[in-house]
């Protein structure tokens, strides 16, 4: 019995000391999970065996066309007395491109391996800015939840304060009441905006490859990333051609161009060798043809023509994307600034002031002479300032990721 009464006790004490042991979850940065997307990615890595699979296709490009043997036998069923005597050949075909069309297949190959290796690098810097989008996100549904158990902690606070002074017959239950309602209604927002955060870092612990077993408080909120300084429109006039989409239209002209000297290396006819061995009345001698074909009337002009319209398309398409990549690159940078402004100011223009009502109105709920609609108010102003100030902080950083990548730039420096 002494023992049952002795362990009744010392659990409640060990419980919170066997909480408090409790290992703290890994810290995983925003640098870390970046990391791991880039490695652990299938879509980058198709993407890069598409690439490794379009440089091997170029090196194999521009070979000679295969030979063609030849096995003919002559003379069969001759009317004559006796009969003609057979004769036979052995003979091989080489064709011979003229007009640069090995040359041309090859570069028409590497402007292909020159579209895969940018693809692979277009799909990485989509892969990181969904990646650095899905983290933040993550940190700003965690630390709202955060904010929102702080007020249901303080409401519950005053909702037992309520408790007691309406039992002592010094408020009435209605007070109380209200409070109590206000609560429920914290609780719940902290419920949706828990779970939310939840499942938001699953959603990111599946796109980075991140281990089982992590949670959202284990990722360590961003400091400020530093945004590019300068005149926005020159920084976005001379990055221009570091971003993916520049470097893919300007790797369709390339392509275009390339398949523009193809086509027209085929208007040149080509060379054949035929040379061999003859036999005839058992003598052997010797086979040589050369052959080619005249442009008479087919000269490609139908494939050349459309391959030179491709070409014209593929650069105003160009021009159109510089133009597109420029004016987004101007207008991320300079709301980058702007948010970042913002966020170093949100702690004393939003909290501090918030604070101090807050302050206030539980010095005078504690001495009873606050009415609980104003102590409700000043609770809830205190809490959205916070909200509002964690959210301009994480917009800052996601502003200032994607201004770099509106740059060309990496998406962390």
């Amino acid at each position: 019995m002494r023992s049952t009464v002795v362990l009744a006790i010392w659990l409640p004490m060990a419980a919170p000391a066997a909480a408090q042991e409790a290992p703290a979850p890994e810290p995983i940065t925003l640098a870390e999970v970046l990391a791991a997307g880039r490695a652990g990615s299938p879509a980058i890595a198709a993407a890069r065996s598409r690439e490794r699979a379009a440089v091997a296709a170029a090196g194999a490009a521009g070979r000679w066309t295969n030979p063609a043997l030849e096995l003919r036998s002559e003379n069969f069923g001759a009317d004559t007395p006796g009969g003609l005597p057979l004769d036979s050949f052995a003979t091989v075909t080489q064709r011979l491109e003229l007009g640069g069309k090995r040359g041309a297949r090859r570069d028409a190959a590497l402007a292909g391996a020159e579209v895969a290796r940018v693809d692979a690098f277009a799909t990485t810097r989509n892969i990181e800015e969904e990646l650095a989008a899905r983290f933040l996100e993550t940190v700003r549904l965690r630390d709202r939840a955060t904010i929102l158990a702080g007020q249901r902690d303080a409401l519950a606070e005053l909702v037992r304060v309520l408790e007691r002074r309406v039992a002592e017959g010094f408020a009435p239950d209605a007070e109380r009441a209200r409070l109590a309602a206000e609560t429920a209604a914290v609780s719940i927002a902290v419920t949706r905006a828990g779970a939310a955060a939840e499942r938001a870092f699953l959603e990111l612990g599946a796109l980075a490859a991140l281990p089982e077993g992590g949670s959202a408080a284990a990722l360590v909120r961003p400091g400020p990333v530093p945004v590019p300084t300068g005149d926005p429109a020159a920084l976005a006039s001379g990055a221009a051609a570091t971003r993916p989409d520049v470097r893919a239209a300007d790797a369709r002209v390339g392509t275009a161009e390339r398949a523009l000297r193809l086509q027209n290396a085929l208007r040149v006819p080509d060379l054949t060798v035929n040379t061999g061995l003859k036999r005839t009345l058992d003598i052997n001698t010797g086979v040589v043809a050369l052959g080619v074909g005249l442009p008479l009337f087919d000269r490609n002009q139908v494939a050349a023509t459309r391959a030179r319209g491709e070409v014209r398309a593929a650069e105003l398409e160009r021009d159109l994307v510089i133009r597109r990549a420029e004016a987004d690159a101007t207008a991320a940078l300079r709301t980058a600034r702007r948010l970042a402004e913002a966020a170093a100011g949100a702690e004393a223009q939003l909290v501090e002031p918030a604070t101090v009502a807050r302050t206030a109105m539980r010095s005078a709920f504690d001495l009873g002479a606050a009415d609980i609609l104003l102590v409700v108010d000043a609770e809830r102003a205190f809490t959205d300032a916070r909200l509002l100030a964690n959210d301009v902080r994480i917009e800052a950083v996601a502003a200032a990721i994607a201004a770099r990548l509106a740059l060309g730039e990496a998406p962390l420096p």
